[in-house]
């Protein structure tokens, strides 16, 4: 138990105390008490509040508040929060200069041979697709249909800037892509689009191949089998055709063997040619791809804005503005057709430009004028009939 003389001030240790001691200091200095508060347990620090008289009760609960608020200010004293920032800080700084001293660093020269192994190793641990992931023939020209029908929508509201354009860029692009995709055709083999024209030209070397082992033979065999058929016009049906194989079958002796195989090889290119034809067919690979051509043209915009003019001025029966757009976008498709010739020889394309064609005769006999043919298109779509509306 706290004796009497424990509650008396120790005035010395009060007057020798400095200025800017903390306030639980000064409470110990002008109070024993408060020394003997903090060594004892909570236990006995309840027993003691019972023997005090009320004054001192306050005394007592004021240096235990002290001492609790004391502690929770040094658990958050703000220089433990920036003592972490501090550290962090360095170590981003320590860091950054890591990186910037190894950048400076000199590279280790490595040997060519060495850098050549881990490229080989690279490339064998690379993902590899299977041997061939086709797909089928209408699946794989969705893409391209997409872009063609977005550059259409453009053109049917009127729209022939630079967007049209790039919109027929991107669909000429589309249709290249598809022509390079592995197409599953219907008899399992796997072709693709674009290898018609090297299938043809194959053929055509393996056949001046062929010619040289066995000159002239061919065409004799042609002349042989023509003159049966003069004789007898009913062997027609029943009388093969001319193959190489039947030039192998006479070819020399030291050349047969040699013949043969190049006649199994120009059968190969005939046979594939053929099933890339019928796919192209299909899907009307030859036609898109002209008309995204020619979309992609600055000649063959400008046809096609003219001639959607022509066609809306003579929806609202402005003849005469009809009739100038028209001739306006045959002009136009004339020079197109100059720069690719082989747009001449597609069927469709000519079929289009007779549609057209079609209304401006309409549009010539709504103004009681003569129905011909422009001079510029005449040999695509030939002479024009007269026509009685």
């Amino acid at each position: 138990m706290p004796r009497q003389e424990d509650f008396e001030p120790n005035r010395g240790e009060l007057r020798s105390l400095p200025v800017d001691e903390p306030r639980q200091h000064i409470l110990e200095a002008c109070c024993p008490l408060a020394t003997v508060v903090r060594k004892q347990p909570s236990a006995t620090l309840r027993g003691l509040r019972t023997t005090l008289p009320p004054s001192w009760t306050l005394l007592l609960k004021g240096i235990t508040m002290s001492s609790d608020t004391s502690q929770h200010d040094r658990v958050r004293h703000p220089r433990r929060i920036l003592l972490v920032e501090e550290s962090i800080l360095a170590v981003a700084i320590a860091a950054a200069g890591l990186m910037y001293l190894y950048a400076w660093l000199p590279k280790p020269v490595v040997p060519d041979a060495a850098l050549q192994a881990v490229q080989r190793l690279k490339t064998s641990l690379d993902f590899r697709p299977g041997k061939e992931v086709a797909v089928s023939l209408m699946a794989g020209s969705r893409p391209m249909m997409h872009a063609i029908r977005q550059a259409q929508r453009l053109e049917a509201r009127g729209v022939f800037n630079e967007s049209t354009r790039s919109a027929w860029r991107a669909a000429s692009d589309k249709v290249l892509k598809f022509s390079m995709a592995p197409i599953a055709a219907t008899d399992g083999q796997v072709v693709r689009l674009w290898m018609r024209e090297s299938e043809d030209e194959r053929a055509a070397a393996l056949e001046a191949w062929m010619e040289e082992l066995s000159p002239g033979r061919f065409a004799a065999l042609e002349e042989q089998r023509l003159a049966r058929v003069t004789a007898d016009p009913s062997l027609a049906a029943t009388l093969s055709e001319v193959t190489w194989f039947m030039v192998a079958e006479e070819a020399p002796d030291d050349v047969r063997e040699q013949a043969f195989n190049l006649c199994q090889l120009h059968a190969e290119a005939c046979k594939n040619a053929a099933l890339i034809g019928q796919c192209r067919d299909i899907v009307g690979y030859d036609y898109w791809k002209a008309v995204c051509s020619v979309g992609s043209s600055e000649l063959g915009l400008e046809s096609h804005a003219a001639i959607w003019r022509a066609d809306y001025d003579n929806l609202q029966a402005h003849f005469d503005l009809a009739k100038e757009a028209y001739e306006e976008g045959f002009r136009a498709w004339r020079a197109v057709c100059d720069t690719s010739p082989s747009l001449q020889s597609d069927p469709m394309m000519v079929e289009d430009m007779k549609e057209h064609f079609e209304r401006y005769r309409e549009v010539l006999g709504r103004l009681d004028q003569p129905v011909t043919s422009p001079v510029m298109l005449q040999d695509l779509i030939g002479p024009g009939q007269p026509m009685t509306l």
